[in-house]
C-alpha cells in the first residue's frame, strides 16, 4: 500500500469523512498546536498515531498539518476511571490497531479495533469483559496462503497465564483463535519471505505454574503447532529473528551464565557473548549488524554499555560509552543517506534525576562513532511501558520516523500534563523539540 505524501493527506481527508458518520467513533480536526520548531510539509516522513490528552486515537500526517480523530468516545485520559484508549499498532501495510480499557474501580475490560483502510470503519475484533490487552503486534506478512490476508497478534490475560491469540483477518471476517500460554509472554515473527507469517519463536517463562515450565519455542501458525527447543532459556525478554528469515536470536543458560545464541531453526550456531545478568539484543535492519547489552547487576533497571557484532567481519566491539545507563535501543530503519549509508542506532540513557524516571534520546553513528544527545525527559507511563519490554516493542514499534529522520517520545512535566514531541536528528545541535499535541503516547507508522 505504497503512498506519496501528497496521496497521504487525500487519504486522511477521506478518512476523516467517512469515520463522521460512525456512531462513537469520527473524524475531526483539531488545531495545530504551537511548536518551536516544525518539520517541512509532505516530508514523507509517515504518519503518527498517537492518544491524545482526551483518551482518543488521533492520526497525523509528518507535516503535523492535517489532524484526524479516529475515536472520539473516551470518557477519560489514557489509563484513568473511564473509557481510554491506550495501545497502538501499525502494520506494515499501514493498518492500524488500536485498543480501548474501560476502568471501573478495581476493573478493567477490553476492546480490540482494527481500521483496515481509508475507506473502510473501524472494526471491533476482540473483546475481554475483565482484562486489558497487553501487548499488539502484526505479523510482517500474509497468512500463510492468503495474499489478501492480515494476521495480528495480541497478548491479555488468561485463566492461567498471559494467552497469545492469533486473528486472521481479511475484507469480510476475521478469526481470533488462542495460541499459546505463557508467563511472562515473549515473542518474534519470522521476517518477510518464505516464513512471514508462518513462524513464531517463543519465549516464555515460569512466574504461573500452571503456564507451564520456562521454554524456548517455534511455533507453526499454519499447522498451529508448538515445538519446544531442547534448550533452557536464560534471563532476557524477547527472541529475535534476523531480517535475511534464517537466523534468530535467543538466551541460553549454561551453569551460572547467560549465552546469547544464533539459531538457525532449532541448532544453536554460534554463541555470541556471555553474561551473568539479563541480555537484551536487536539486529540492524539490513541483518548486517547485532546490538546487545547486559545489566551489570540483577537489580539495575538499565543495561550496561551496547556492543555491536558486525557478522560481516565477525568483529565485536563496544559502541556506547560505560558512563551511560542504556534502558534501550532502536535501530533506524533506513541507512541514513544525507551522510553516505550509515546506520544509527538511537538509544535512551537512564538518568538519575529526581521526580521521575528521567532519560534521554541518543543517536550513535555506527560507522562513524559520532554520538549525539539530545533534550532530556520524563517518560510517560505509557510509554514506560513500552520501554520496560524495549526489545520486544523494537520489533514492532517504531519511535524512528520511516525516513529515519524524527524520533517520538512523550514525556510528562512537573503538573502532570502529558505532550508529545518529535526530535529532528538532522537538525543543527541545540534545535528545539518539535510539539506535536498533548498526550501520553505515539508511534510512526512503518512507512
Amino acid at each position: 500500500m505504497t503512498r506519496s505524501a501528497a496521496s497521504g493527506f487525500a487519504l486522511l481527508t477521506l478518512m476523516a469523512a467517512l469515520l463522521a458518520a460512525l456512531s462513537g467513533l469520527g473524524s475531526a480536526q483539531l488545531p495545530r498546536p504551537p511548536s518551536p520548531t516544525q518539520p517541512g510539509a509532505g516530508s514523507g516522513a509517515g504518519w503518527l498515531a498517537y492518544i491524545g490528552a482526551d483518551g482518543n486515537v488521533y492520526v497525523v500526517d509528518a507535516g503535523l498539518q492535517s489532524r484526524l480523530a479516529i475515536t472520539r468516545d473516551a470518557t477519560a485520559p489514557a489509563e484513568g476511571s473511564g473509557r481510554s484508549y491506550h495501545r497502538l499498532a501499525w502494520s506494515r501495510e499501514n493498518q492500524l490497531a488500536f485498543a480501548a480499557v474501560v476502568r471501573s474501580g478495581s476493573q478493567a475490560a477490553g476492546q480490540l479495533y482494527v481500521l483496515d483502510r481509508p475507506d473502510a470503519s473501524p472494526r471491533a475484533i476482540a473483546q475481554d469483559p475483565d482484562h486489558f490487552f497487553i501487548y499488539i503486534s502484526w505479523s510482517p506478512g500474509s497468512c500463510s496462503g492468503r495474499r489478501a490476508c492480515s494476521q495480528l497478534a495480541y497478548l491479555v490475560e488468561g485463566k492461567d497465564g498471559v494467552d497469545l491469540h492469533l486473528v486472521s483477518l481479511d475484507a469480510r471476517r476475521w478469526l481470533d483463535r488462542l495460541a499459546g500460554t505463557g508467563r511472562p509472554f515473549y515473542f518474534s515473527w519470522a521476517p518477510a519471505g518464505q516464513e512471514a507469517g508462518s513462524l513464531m519463536a517463543w519465549h516464555t517463562g515460569a512466574e504461573e505454574p500452571l503456564a507451564g515450565p520456562p521454554r524456548l519455542a517455534l511455533y507453526d501458525v499454519a499447522q498451529h503447532q508448538a515445538r519446544t527447543l531442547a534448550i533452557a532459556p536464560g534471563s532476557f525478554l524477547a527472541p529475535a529473528w534476523s531480517p535475511e528469515g534464517r537466523h534468530w536470536l535467543a538466551v541460553s543458560r549454561e551453569g551460572a551464565e547467560n549465552q546469547l545464541l544464533l539459531l538457525e531453526a532449532d541448532r544453536p550456531v554460534q554463541v555470541i557473548t556471555a553474561a551473568q545478568n539479563e541480555l537484551t539484543f536487536s539486529w540492524s535492519p539490513d541483518g548486517r549488524y547485532i546490538a546487545y547489552a547486559a545489566r551489570a547487576r540483577a537489580q539495575d533497571p538499565f543495561y550496561g554499555p551496547v556492543r555491536l557484532l558486525d557478522l560481516s567481519t565477525g568483529r565485536a566491539a563496544q559502541l556506547t560509552a560505560g558512563a551511560f545507563r542504556i534502558r534501550g535501543f532502536f535501530w533506524a530503519p533506513v541507512t541514513d543517506r544525507s551522510n553516505g549509508e550509515r546506520h544509527r542506532l538511537a538509544y535512551l540513557t537512564w538518568l538519575d534525576l529526581p521526580g521521575g524516571e528521567w532519560s534521554q534520546w541518543r543517536v550513535v553513528d555506527v560507522d562513524s562513532g559520532e554520538d549525539r544527545g539530545f533534550a532530556a525527559f520524563n517518560p510517560t507511563p505509557l510509554m514506560r511501558f513500552a520501554i520496560h519490554s524495549s526489545s520486544q516493542y523494537a520489533q514492532s514499534h517504531r519511535f524512528w520516523s520511516p525516513d529515519g529522520r524524527y524520533l517520538v517520545y512523550a514525556d510528562r512535566d512537573e503538573r502532570g500534563v502529558d505532550r508529545i514531541w518529535l526530535v529532528d536528528t538532522r537538525a543543527a545541535p541545540g534545535s528545539d523539540p518539535i510539539l506535536v499535541a498533548n498526550g501520553p503516547l505515539a508511534y510512526w507508522s512503518h512507512r
